[in-house]
This record gives structure tokens, sequence and C-alpha cells, in this order.
């Protein structure tokens, strides 16, 4: 079989029909759309410019789009020049966005990677198009065609389509390009400009996407999404931007140029504003006499002062147990490897499992519940999730005995969904239980049979979806009658406690238990063990579980209150940097930092050019730095008496109070990090802190290498 049209940049390639959609082309890499762009570009600050690139990788790109064309401008000198620094530093592959071919064959020979070209159109009759298009076969490129000849940019669908079909038939039949790449255009116009003959513009670019899709069999479908908001102030513009982008999607597009960091989830955005857009794309008039460009004005000028909707920033970069539950919670699996890799030699593979990945996974579901991720997102944490225990896995193997009580697993009718069952296994067997896990889609009368035969001592059912809420009550009805006694634990994003006990567990005659996460689970196993579980009951949930408390309960405080070595603080200032530096994450230092990926490269090249290149350029770095004394690492720590105020902790010190507040969870358990802590009535508790630096020396060094202008040794 043929290979599937794919991208590539020297270091990883990227399918051009993502699963799920779309492929995100950054876009604001563009001396023509960012106006910080613009300015580093226009000022010759081509590290700047690069910066705003790699920015987009980090918000979640699948390539960066690259358009430097710009009024007394040399293109082909600025695309060069920024193609070297996009094929050395960014790790996702490159769109090369020009319409000079002499530029255009100027970047395609530096690039080594498979780029897409943006773009070819018939406006000309095809000349321009035949020498892109001839480049594009030449150096193995796909290609993005615009909906245009020489009448101008289609305006309907069917004009767009069958500018699309004569743009396919030239490119494939005369050039020889595969159909699978070629990515079409087919244009949106702005909603914006208040035009009557665009008022259906969104409309046409809907139906043709469909139409193309349907039409030209392997081709692919791509439009630059921001256009349909210009002229509209920024939260409308990215709330409308992001409709339709979910719209495209459901007519079938493929591929997206779009800003990836301001995407909004869609169950996300409020159906206020999500009608006011509806209403616009689909020139749907409000029936009160306005237009529905009024309507969409009127409304969002009615809450311009709202917060915008969408995921909370990304924090600084933090110990590596908090990045790598940022990388499950973004389902960003680049770098995971190292992650692992360092975080394998600070603590067990269990403790990986246990206090990072399952916490981590615990916030995606909890963010789903409340509508804030799509399920495209929520799957992309579980694929990060599951090969990130698949990682652990060989580690975890032996952790646990195989014996003990016995607990069948399943995901319920209907449901395919299995990684948060998958982990409830893991951490069941490496707690000591023996775990029958029968897979997805598994029927009732199904998990009777098993259950029975394999004697078993609880059963867990799983699902994602709401349907499968449903289905589990209704299997419990099918357990009862089958004359099942065992315990029912149940657990899914789309479970809630109150369902679980009123609607779940007075249809069985043993306890039916809600799981919020696998720690619930393997909580209710003990409880089971104890002779204490018991059905969920809903008066516990009112009580608990549906608003945050003053101070969450289930936690001890019968703890002996820890006696410090002594109270107030302390600093340290000799300390050798030959002992700190073995706690160097090197994996991310040479593949992150400094870009020695290993891309291509056997496993065998790639250790060579860490023996023969990288390591002795580190080794270089860390003699330069002990003898000219630029690393000076200092500490300063101490222990200090607290009580915990509500959600706040107070510290002494030196006869003055200080006052830490600490956020709460807004979902169950409700915990908040000053209920770990006694209350004054309770007699007080010890906390300690500490803050370390690296030393004045390396950050003035590192300000004068930026200011000399010398970037890679900044970078290194």
């Amino acid at each position: 079989l043929p290979a599937a049209p794919a991208l590539a940049s020297a270091y990883h390639a990227v399918a051009l029909r993502q699963d799920p959609p779309p492929l995100l082309i950054g876009e604001r890499a563009n001396a023509n759309g960012s106006k910080r762009f613009r300015e580093r570009l226009l000022a010759d600050d081509l590290e700047g410019a690069l910066r705003v690139a790699q920015e987009q990788e980090q918000d979640g790109a699948h390539a960066a789009d690259l358009c430097v064309a710009y009024a007394g401008r040399d293109e082909t000198a600025d695309l060069t020049a920024m193609t070297r620094r996009f094929a050395a530093s960014l790790r996702i592959p490159t769109v090369l966005d020009s319409t000079n071919p002499a530029a255009l064959e100027a970047a395609l020979r530096l690039h080594p990677g498979r780029c897409l070209i943006n773009s070819v159109n018939l406006e000309d009759g095809g000349a321009k198009l035949d020498r892109v298009c001839a480049l594009a076969k030449r150096f193995g490129a796909a290609v993005v065609a615009l909906t245009i000849d020489a009448r101008g940019m289609a305006a309907t669908a069917g004009e767009k389509l069958a500018v699309a079909r004569r743009l396919h038939d030239r490119a494939v039949e005369r050039h020889g390009l595969r159909p699978g790449d070629l990515l079409f255009d087919p244009l949106t116009f702005t909603l914006g400009a208040g035009d009557e003959k665009l008022r259906r513009s969104a409309v046409e670019t809907l139906e043709a996407i469909r139409r193309i899709k349907a039409e030209l069999p392997g081709a692919g479908t791509i439009l630059g999404v921001s256009n349909v908001s210009f002229g509209f102030a920024p939260r409308a513009r990215r709330v409308l931007n992001s409709v339709f982008l979910h719209e495209a999607l459901a007519a079938g597009l493929d591929a997206a140029i779009i800003d990836a960091g301001k995407v909004l989830p869609y169950a996300a955005i409020p159906e206020a504003d999500r009608r006011a857009c509806l209403d616009l794309l689909y020139d749907r008039a409000p029936g009160d006499g306005r237009t529905p460009l009024a309507a969409f004005l009127e409304h969002f000028t009615a809450v311009a002062g709202g917060a915008e909707p969408g995921r909370e920033a990304d924090g600084d970069a933090g110990p590596p147990e908090e990045r790598l539950a940022e990388q499950v919670v973004r389902g960003d699996a680049d770098g995971l490897e190292d992650a692992l890799a360092v975080l394998l030699r600070r603590r067990p593979a269990l403790s990986i499992l246990n206090d990072v990945l399952l916490p981590a996974m615990r916030r995606v579901g909890e963010m789903f519940a409340r509508g804030e991720l799509l399920l495209p997102f929520v799957l992309q944490s579980a694929e990060v999730m599951k090969r990130a225990v698949d990682r652990l896995r060989p580690h975890l193997e032996g952790a646990g005995g195989d014996g003990g009580r016995r607990v069948l697993l399943a995901t319920v009718q209907g449901d395919v969904h299995d990684i948060g069952k998958n982990l409830v296994e893991i951490l069941l067997r490496n707690n000591g239980y023996r775990v029958i896990n029968i897979g997805t889609k598994v029927p009732a009368a199904e998990i009777v049979a098993r259950a029975r035969a394999e004697t078993v001592d609880a059963i867990g059912l799983s699902g994602l979806l709401v349907q499968s809420a449903l289905v589990m009550r209704d299997d419990l009805t099918a357990f009862r009658a089958a004359g099942l006694r065992v315990p029912v634990l149940l657990g899914g994003a789309a479970l809630t406690p109150k369902f679980v006990a009123r609607d779940c567990a007075p249809l069985y005659d043993a306890p039916v238990v809600y799981c919020a996460d696998a720690f619930a689970g393997l909580r209710a196993l003990r409880e089971l063990e104890a002779g204490t579980l018991r059905s969920t009951e809903w008066s516990e949930v009112a009580a608990n579980g549906d608003r945050a408390e003053p101070r969450a309960a289930g936690i001890a405080h019968d703890h002996p209150v820890p006696r410090p070595p002594f109270f107030g603080r302390r600093h340290v200032t000799d300390i050798d940097p030959r002992a700190v530096l073995p706690y160097l994450n090197e994996p991310a230092l040479f593949r992150a930092r400094w870009g020695y990926r290993r891309g291509p490269r056997s496993a065998e090249a790639y250790e060579e050019l860490l023996r023969t290149t990288v390591r002795p350029k580190y080794e270089a770095l860390v003699r330069q730095a002990t003898d000219e004394g630029l690393l000076a690492p200092r500490a300063a720590y101490g222990w200090f008496r607290a009580c915990a105020d509500g959600d706040a902790l107070v510290v002494e010190h030196d006869g003055a109070e200080y006052r830490f507040a600490f956020p709460r969870q807004a979902a169950p358990p409700h915990r908040c990090l000053s209920d770990f802590f006694r209350t004054a009535a309770e007699g007080g508790d010890v906390v300690g802190f500490f803050v370390v630096t690296a030393g004045d020396r390396l950050v003035e060094r590192a300000r004068e290498l930026f200011g000399a202008d010398r970037y890679r040794d900044y970078f290194e």
C-alpha cells in the first residue's frame, strides 16, 4: 500500500490527515497577518521572528506557516534565512507560504523534510501553477490549491468545486502529483464587512468542503479559518473562529490555518455565544428586523467585558512531576520518554503512575465532565497516558502480586473506551489484586458468565459516554435477575454520585459504588476487604460533594506535629556546583533545549552523535561554568510554626504573621493545600519552605551573550 500523505521536519513526520482532524497549521509567522512577526522581520531580528513560530509549536500546531513576503523586502533572502531557522529549531514541519516560484525553490533546497507549499491557483491561467507543481514534484512537497481562476475568487459552492476540479486535473494528470498531496482551500470571506454579497459566504464555503470531499476522492481540504472574522473585536473573533472551525470539521475539513493556541473547545463556549456565531455563519436573521451581522455585533458588544472561555494558561515550568502531569492534560507527547526517564531515576514506576499520571487523567476527566474539553482533546490526553503507561509497564510488572481478591473489569456494551479501565487494572494488579479484564463493548450476559466462571469478588464497569451510564443501570438489573451478589464499582466521565446513588444502587442487592477515579476503586476494594463497603448514598454526596466546604473531609489530623531541627530560616551559600550537576535533566537539555533529536537516525547513530558531539560540548560548558565561577548555587530554607485558617495557611516568623492563600478544588473532593495542616484549635502545625538559585553570574553572562547577538551561545 502507498504511504499515507504526510509532512515532515528533520525530526518528526506529521500525517496530513489527522485522526481526529484537523491538521493545525500555526498562522502567526506571517508578515502580513502578525504585527509582532512583521516587526521582528523588518528589524532583521530573525531569532525573534523564529520565537513566534516556536510559540505556535508549543500551543499545539502540527505545522508552522511561514510567509515573509513584504513590500521592500527581498522575499527569497528572507524565506531562505527563516527556512534555515525553522529547519534547525522546529520539531514540526514547515508550510512555505509564497507564490514566488524562485523563492520557493530556494527554500525547498534548504529544508530537510517534506514541506507543504501554500499555494497555487489558476488566476493567470495556470502558468505559475505549472512552475510550482513542478517544484512540488521535484522536491516531494504537498500543495495547497486555492479556488481562484481568471475571474477571481470563486464565490458559490458550485464555482469552488469547478475550479478545484480543474486544479486537481492539472496537478495530477500533467504533473503527476498524488490526489492525497493536494489540499483544496475553498476560501472564506470576512463576515464583518457588511457586504450583502458575502452574507452567505460561510454557507457556500462549508458546502464546498462537503462537495470537494465527495467528488474529488483522496484530496483534502484546508481553510484559513480566521479570514471569516476579520474586522471584529478580538473576543468575538476568537469565538467565531472556533465555532466556524467546529462547523467546517463537521463538513469534512482536513486542515486549518489558525492560531492553535486560541482555538476554544466548542463545549466551553457559552450557548448564547455559539448561537450568535451560528446565526451569522448560516445567515439566519433573528426575526426582529435585525440582520445576523447586527445581532452578532450587539451580542458581543454586550458581553465585551466578560472573560474569554477556554483552557487555563499553562504555568511556568515546574518540577518534572508537574511538567509530566501538564503534558497529559494538554495531550502533548513530545519529550514524554525523556520526562519518564528522568522521573524513573527519582521515584518508583508505581509512584509515577499513582502520584503523577492518574491525578492528571482525573483532572482531564473533570474538565470533560464540566464541558471544558471536547472528546478529541480527551482522547489526545488518553493517548499520551497510554504511551506513558506502556513505557512504565516493564517497571511495574512484578511490583504487586497476582493473587488476592479477584476483580472483573469491563467497558460496557456500546462503548469502546478502555484507557480508564486499563489504568485501574494496572493500579489494582500492583496492589495485590487478581484482575480479569474482558475488554470493551461487553454485554451484560457475558459479564455475568465470566463473573461466575472466575468466581470474582467484585465487578468494575467502565464507560466514557453518557449512554454508557444508562447501560450500567440496565446491567445492574440484569445482574440482579441472574442472581449475582458481588459488589459493583461504576466509573466513567459521564457518571455522577447522584445518578449512581439514586438510579443504580436501588436496582441491585449488593453494594453499588461510584468511583471517581482509579484510587476510588482501590479504596472501595480495601473497604470490601475490611467489611465496610456500602453503596454510594446521595445524602452524603449532598452534604459533602456538591459544594466546596470550608475544609475538605477525609483528611486525618491525628499525626504527630513534626519537630524540626530549628525554627526560622537559614542560608546555604557554599554548595559545590559539581554536587548539583548530577541532577541536571540531560535528555531535556540535549533534545528539547539544544535540539539534538534523534529524528530519522538509528539509535546507534544517535548515541554516536551524543558521544562525539553533544556530551563533549556539555562537558566543555560545565568546565567553563565551574572554572569561571558562573554557576554558584545557593539555597534558603527553614521551618516555621503554622496553622490552617480556611483556604489559607498562616505562618509565624519573627513575631509577625504571613498569610498564604491557596485555591480550592472546584470539583470533589474539594481539597485545598491548607486542609492538610492543623488549625489553631487543633494545636497548630509546622511548615517547611525552601528556595534555590543558580546564582547571579549565570544570568549576567546570558544577558551579555544575548546583547552581543551571540544567539547560539546564549541558547546553549
